[in-house]
């Protein structure tokens, strides 16, 4: 028998049943692609405004959490609207303009950039719909996977695998010092704002 004798402050813990011993998850899931509520941050600081170099136009961070209907609590990472009007099927948009309208707004959107940051900061909290989806990408070859239906099928689970390996770069593994392929997470990305019906 262990001899734990000589140990000081040790107290007695509560004992659990082993029949209703709850088991490691087997951690983070991947939000699978499709429609989620979201929720605005609940503040925007003025570092999430900063400027398009190539247009000048203003971009807003507007990274969303999930809440529902399932990967409740989980973020969507750099999340940035431009305010730069396009033309869409004949008309003009922007994704500051989908983004608002998403969240309810329904009057003009102003050409200033100090109003369209007003408007944005009163977004702080709002929940709204998103199409949301996969991407990976490797910036410094321009490899991209868009859709998760384009991620590979894990053998072992049948469901899409949240990451997929580059065709032409490679990393060593310092365990083993073999190279292997490099590694690309993806990443959750909003495809469509749905605007808000009021």
């Amino acid at each position: 028998m262990a001899d734990i004798s000589g140990l000081s402050g040790l107290q007695p813990m509560e004992s659990i049943k082993l029949t209703e011993y709850k088991t490691q998850s087997s951690g983070f899931q991947m939000p699978e692609a499709g429609r989620y509520t979201l929720q605005a941050p609940e503040s925007f600081p003025a570092t999430a405004f900063t400027s398009s170099k190539s247009s000048g136009a203003l971009l807003a961070d507007v990274s969303p959490t999930i809440v529902g209907p399932t990967s409740a609590g989980t973020e969507i990472r750099r999340v940035r609207v431009s305010a730069k009007v396009y033309d869409r099927d004949g008309g003009k948009a922007s994704q500051v303009g989908d983004y608002l309208r998403a969240v309810g707004y329904t009057g003009d959107i102003p050409g200033d950039p100090q109003q369209i940051a007003n408007l944005i900061e009163q977004t702080a909290g709002a929940q709204y719909e998103a199409n949301v989806d996969w991407e990976a990408n490797h910036f410094a070859s321009g490899f991209k996977v868009k859709g998760m239906r384009n991620f590979p099928v894990d053998e072992k689970t049948g469901k899409r695998q949240s990451w997929v390996n580059h065709p032409t770069e490679t990393v060593t593994n310092p365990e083993t010092g073999r190279t292997e392929p490099l590694r690309l997470r993806a990443n959750l990305v909003i495809t469509k704002f749905i605007p808000k019906t009021n």
